[in-house]
């Protein structure tokens, strides 16, 4: 069984016509404006990213922080800032505020991308080369720690258009999605009752939820959110976005426990992983790896392991967690790609992928 795990490098390299390269010596700022951001540039001074910020002010006080990082990574400020909240209240609003500022800066940057891809994208293209190359009557998992709705729109066009949670794992006849971060288009049902005044205005109660960060009572239960508005009501009930703050240490999944069961029972089936544009520092899936596709290495003769990262340190640097975690053996196949999504697509994925199937 095969898995593809897809990280923030995917959705910025994911337009073929316009890989990254093309931004800086054509200066073309649109489609750098556009293009999704990597974790370190989600508080870029973009055009649109600063009228997000001004809409949830109240993470104002901390962006000059999340934007001048001097070395370290964004997820390692955050972390700083969420060890604060402990003892300093106000914490909790500005990460709550966060989470509203990354759902609204993802969503609209989804639409502005799409506007510049025109659906051309390597998810499309990749999804192309896997169902070309499936035989066998196996799941193919894909996991995504992606917040963005690229992967979803590609499998609209491959038999998934997914309406439902259950539709993610259930529906297609062999694709198994699974979004661990959670996504722009979830919430989680709040056990809160409303106080505004306009408890029918989504904006309003954002605010609110924003202000009791402090006292928000998340509940198990995941819906689907309608785009175009701050995640504060869902069908009528009080609803918090479900998206992981990206930090270094103590991440947990952020999707339902339902489907990190399935991925559990999967796991130890999984003979080949292909992983795109994830930097594999989330410790809490390495743990998974270790535990479950160590499980896998037992009983199949060769395991195969492919990274494809922007760049040859970056690609290296995940194949060696990668390997560490599920301790890969000398008869296992290991290979990297250092030159980003788009190359790997149009120079070595046709190839790959009908070497890689047996």
């Amino acid at each position: 069984m095969q898995m593809v795990i897809f990280g923030a490098g995917a959705s910025f390299d994911s337009a073929p016509t316009y890989p990254p390269e093309t931004d800086i010596p054509t200066g073309d700022r649109i489609n750098q404006y556009h293009r999704p951001p990597l974790a370190n540039q989600l508080f870029q001074d973009r055009p649109t990213y600063a009228a997000t910020i001004e809409r949830f002010r109240e993470c104002l006080p901390i962006v000059d922080q999340l934007r001048s990082l001097k070395g370290e990574t964004l997820e390692a400020a955050l972390q700083e800032l969420q060890a604060e909240a402990e003892h300093y209240p106000r914490r909790l609003q500005q990460l709550a505020a966060v989470r509203y500022y990354l759902q609204d800066i993802i969503r609209q940057g989804c639409a502005a991308w799409g506007s510049v891809t025109r659906g051309v994208t390597n998810y499309r293209r990749l999804l192309d080369q896997i169902e070309r190359a499936h035989r066998r009557d196996e799941p193919v998992c894909l996991v995504t720690f992606n917040y963005d709705t690229l992967l979803e729109e590609a499998l609209s066009d491959f038999d998934l258009d997914i309406r439902d949670f259950r539709d993610y794992t259930q529906k297609h006849p062999f694709y198994r999605v699974f979004k661990v971060h959670g996504s722009v288009n979830w919430a989680r049902i709040l056990r809160n009752k409303i106080q505004s005044q306009n408890p029918t205005n989504p904006e309003l109660v954002s605010h609110e939820w924003i202000r009791r960060a402090a006292e928000l009572e998340l509940t198990d239960e995941y819906v689907l959110s309608p785009a175009g508005q701050p995640t504060a009501i869902v069908g009528g009930r009080p609803a918090f976005p479900a998206i992981a703050i990206p930090v270094e240490r103590g991440k947990s999944f952020e999707c339902p426990a339902g489907q990190i069961e399935e991925l559990k029972a999967l796991l130890p089936e999984i003979s080949k992983v292909r992983v795109i544009g994830w930097r594999a520092t989330e410790e809490h899936f390495l743990d998974l790896l270790k535990v479950h596709v160590r499980t896998a290495l037992r009983s199949v003769p060769s395991f195969r392991l492919h990274v494809v990262a922007g760049d040859q340190k970056d690609a290296e640097e995940a194949r060696v967690r990668i390997c560490r975690a599920i301790q890969c053996r000398q008869s296992d196949t290991i290979s990297e790609s250092g030159r980003g999504f788009t190359a790997f697509m149009q120079e070595e994925a046709k190839k790959f992928f009908g070497v890689m199937e047996p």
